[in-house]
This record gives C-alpha cells, sequence and structure tokens, in this order.
C-alpha cells in the first residue's frame, strides 16, 4: 500500500474541489427546482414529486454502497477512482437534461390534470430521476473516497474537505444566485393573463438547464484531470480479493456498521438528513408563497450563503485544532437547526416583520447566512470524521475501505432524504393543501399558515434530535494520533519483514 505526502500541493486540493461544483449544481437543479416546476409549472401531484424523489433516491441509495465496495476494488492504470470520475459526467449531464424537457403531450397544461397524462409525466419523472441519481452516484462515492485518501495526516485531511466545501458551497451558492436573479428573474402571464414569478412558467427553464449540464461536465472532468498525477500515491486494489456478491455487499455492510463511531454517525445522519429532505421540498414554496419572494429577491440567499460557506469551510479546521472534532460539529448542527426554522417560527406567532416590510428581506438572508456559515462547519467537520473513522477501521482491519464507508453513510442518508421529499409531498397535498398554478398572495391564509408549520418546526424537530446522537462519537484527536502511529508501526514493520525475508 501506498503512502501519500503529508502536505499535498495547493493545486491539488482545488482540482479535488473543482469536483464538487458539478454535483453541487446538480443537486441544485434537483434539490430546489423540480417540486416548483413540475407541481406550479406543470401541474403533477406533489405526492407523485415526492414518490418519484423518494423512488430515485432509494435506488441511489441502494447503488451507494455497491459503487464504493466496486471503486475499492477497481484496478486499472488510472487507479480506483478516476475511471469512474471520467464516465459519469456525461451521461448525468444528459438525464438532468430530459429531467427538465419531458415530451409536450405531458405537459399540456389542457390535459396534464387527467390521470393518464399524471401518471405518464409521474414515470418520466421517475425514470430520469433515477437515472441522474445513480450517474451522480458514480461519481461522487469515487470522489469522496478520493479525498479521503489523498492523505492521512489529520490537518491535511481537514484542508482538502474545507477547501472542497469552499468551492462547492461557494460556487453553488454563486449559481443559484445567477439562476433566480439572471435565468428565471421577472414576472411573466399565466393562461389567464395574470403575473406570474417567471420561475412558475416552464418555457423560461431552457437556458438554465443548458448552463448547468455544461458546468456539471466542465467541472468533474477538470477534477479527474487535476488530480491524476496523484494515482501513483494512492492505495491500490488488493489482488486476493473475493469476488462481489450479494452476500459479501452485506457482510461489508454490516461489518462497517460494527465500528461504533460509525454506526453514531449514521444514526445521526439519518435524523438529520430526514430535515434536508423536508427543507429541500418546502423551501422553494415557502419563499415563493409564505414569504411572497420574488426571483429577483430569493437569488440574494444564493449570494449571501457564498462568503458565509466560504467562511464556515475556512474556520472550520482551525475550530478542529482548537476544540476537535465533535464540539465543533454539535454547535454547527444546533446552529443549523435553529437557523433553518426561527425565521418562520417567529411569523407563526406574529413576532416577524409582514412581507411589505422593507426589514423582510436583510432579515431573512442574515438567517440563512448564519446557517450557511454553520453548514460549511459542519460538513468539513463530518467529512473529517469519516476519514479519521476509516483510519479506526483500517487498524482493527487491516484493510483501507474509503468506498465502503463513504457510500454506506451515502445509503442511509438518501434512505432518510428520500423519506423527508416524500413526506414533503405528501404534507403539501394533505396537510397544507396547496392548489396547483397558484398565484403569490391570492392564496388562502390557511393554506399559508400550515405551509409554514409544515416547513418550520416540523421540518426543524429532526436535525435537533440528530445532535443527540451525533454527542455520542468519541474519537478524540489524541486517540486518532494513537492510531495513525499504530498504523505507521504496522506498516514499518511489514516492510521490514519483506525486506529481510530470504528471496
Amino acid at each position: 500500500m501506498s503512502t501519500t505526502q503529508k502536505r499535498l500541493p495547493k493545486r491539488i486540493k482545488i482540482a479535488f474541489g473543482v469536483g464538487s461544483i458539478g454535483e453541487l449544481v446538480y443537486l441544485g437543479m434537483f434539490n430546489t427546482f423540480i417540486g416548483i416546476f413540475y407541481n406550479q409549472a406543470i401541474g403533477l401531484s406533489n405526492s407523485l414529486i415526492g414518490t418519484a424523489v423518494m423512488l430515485a433516491l432509494l435506488g441511489d441509495a441502494v447503488s451507494d454502497p455497491i459503487a464504493g465496495l466496486i471503486s475499492d476494488r477497481w484496478r486499472s492504470r488510472f487507479g480506483r477512482r478516476h475511471p469512474f470520475l471520467f464516465l459519469a459526467p456525461l451521461p448525468l449531464a444528459v438525464a438532468l437534461y430530459f429531467i427538465f424537457n419531458p415530451p409536450d403531450s405531458l405537459t399540456d397544461t389542457a390535459t396534464v390534470a387527467e390521470n393518464s397524462n399524471q401518471l405518464l409525466l409521474f414515470a418520466w419523472l421517475t425514470f430520469w430521476t433515477i437515472i441522474s441519481r445513480l450517474c451522480a452516484t458514480l461519481y461522487t462515492v469515487p470522489h469522496l473516497a478520493l479525498g479521503g485518501e489523498l492523505t492521512k495526516d489529520q490537518n491535511e485531511r481537514s484542508s482538502v474537505f474545507s477547501i472542497n466545501t469552499v468551492i462547492g458551497y461557494t460556487t453553488g451558492a454563486l449559481f443559484a444566485f445567477t439562476a433566480w436573479g439572471y435565468f428565471l428573474a421577472g414576472e411573466t402571464l399565466n393562461a389567464e393573463g395574470v403575473s406570474i414569478p417567471r420561475h412558475l412558467d416552464p418555457t423560461a427553464y431552457g437556458p438554465l438547464v443548458f448552463t448547468a449540464c455544461g458546468l456539471v461536465l466542465s467541472t468533474i472532468w477538470l477534477c479527474a484531470f487535476g488530480t491524476l498525477s496523484q494515482v501513483k500515491h494512492l492505495s491500490t486494489a488488493p489482488i486476493d480479493r473475493e469476488r462481489l456478491s450479494v452476500s459479501l455487499f452485506f457482510r461489508e455492510i454490516w461489518g462497517a456498521l460494527k465500528n461504533r463511531n460509525y454506526a453514531v454517525l449514521l444514526i445521526g445522519f439519518f435524523c438529520f438528513m430526514i430535515s434536508v429532505g423536508l427543507f429541500e421540498t418546502f423551501g422553494v414554496f415557502v419563499n415563493t408563497y409564505f414569504w411572497e419572494l420574488k426571483p429577483e429577491d430569493i437569488r440574494w440567499f444564493g449570494l449571501a450563503a457564498a462568503p458565509a460557506a466560504l467562511a464556515g469551510a475556512l474556520a472550520a479546521p482551525v475550530l478542529m485544532r482548537r476544540f476537535d472534532r465533535r464540539p465543533v460539529l454539535l454547535g454547527a448542527l444546533i446552529t443549523v437547526g435553529v437557523f433553518a426554522q426561527i425565521a418562520i417560527d417567529l411569523r407563526l406567532l406574529g413576532w416577524f416583520p409582514s412581507n411589505e416590510s422593507p426589514l423582510l428581506l436583510p432579515l431573512l438572508v442574515a438567517g440563512s447566512s448564519t446557517l450557511s456559515l454553520a453548514l460549511g462547519i459542519a460538513v468539513v467537520a463530518i467529512l473529517s470524521m469519516l476519514g479519521d473513522i476509516i483510519d479506526e477501521n483500517e487498524l482493527a482491519t487491516g484493510r483501507r475501505q474509503e468506498g465502503l464507508f463513504y457510500s454506506a453513510r451515502a445509503f442511509f442518508a438518501k434512505a432518510a432524504n428520500s423519506f423527508g421529499h416524500l413526506l414533503a409531498g405528501v404534507m403539501l397535498d394533505v396537510f397544507v393543501h396547496m392548489p396547483f398554478e397558484a398565484v403569490p398572495g391570492q392564496v388562502d391564509a390557511d393554506v399559508i399558515a400550515r405551509l409554514g408549520i409544515a416547513g418550520g418546526p416540523v421540518m426543524g424537530a429532526a436535525s435537533l434530535i440528530a445532535v443527540f446522537f451525533y454527542a455520542r462519537y468519541d474519537l478524540s484527536r489524541d486517540r486518532h494520533a494513537e492510531i495513525i502511529a499504530a498504523i505507521a508501526k504496522r506498516h514499518a514493520e511489514a516492510k521490514s519483514a519483506v525486506v529481510q525475508s530470504p528471496g
């Protein structure tokens, strides 16, 4: 097994981070616009949208550990990870295009409400979301695994994921700013001649989708080419490996779950990702109908999130050196849970400025920026913790399994996230009673109140429950240093034994 240099060149860290742009752009389109596009612009039931997203995420969740196992065991002259970084972007971009370009015969507003068209449109959305998520998995799992094995030094690993988070969230936020402020800015007229925000018009999405597809392709390939020089320093798959099978798949997953700290992180992440699924679905509805914001208002959330996420990701390694990983993560998650819902909670209590107040948008942007700051810290902390746990597992088992550990985490996260999307879709239909082709400012007050309850306290509860489980993580900085020393000693002894062996 090869070892990496302790200090990675900055260009390698940046190249690795550039790969996160494609992922964040795809997720931005998937998480932000699918709900509002298919429900309000086309007329598909929120429950069916939630079901389609849930099926895609469940399929994605199952494929994640499989992709991790395959990636861990892949042997080629381009290493274990890079073949997937080269192959995945093109089908991912194609699938993203088709998600937002269903056939005209399925989107005719005169017939889309019919059950047959609803089911056909649901089938189209389900098929292409599943394809897109599978293609995303073939990239994101090897990409995260690559980040975990670029270095074993704890501070360098924090730096790798910090730069990755900075680049991803900053460019993701700037993409959101451009999407809302340029591609979807302004208003248009609906079929009844009523002025509506442009993001409720399905014809407005074409240039945005083309731009997103181009970014997905270019940035992931830049990452692949930019880190290719590190292949010779990375771990290689064992030659005497067992043939991949269903029994091996479940045995490997169960073996990973035997690591106590890994199990703790998975349970905490499961709870947190339920709230993320709710937040992703409710967010654009809350901004459009609860706060009655226009696209040119919504764009400021992305712009403000960029420096906040940047500050959080840069601060994370410094904070973890000062306070260790667990307290930093707990503080960040509590902040995320509070600021994701506090403005809505205060409005429901009558303690927040009205939608006509000039204070509304600055207060919302400030709250969103605080959330992004904390989220940037939390993401770096969690990814760094996973790298430490992989080291702990190597000491216990003698194997490096970055692909398995990062992908099994994604398995549980996406299963929870899919449930969050489904729950949000059902709540919009059954609890909120969100009407089709709703016009902001003309929706019944009871509907708006129920939307606030769903998008505020209900959504925020699961994220705060996650803190209870994360608090049980106990792999400290000192213990990790002991693990690295023990691994280094084992490698030195193995190398010495090879040198001294006869022949």
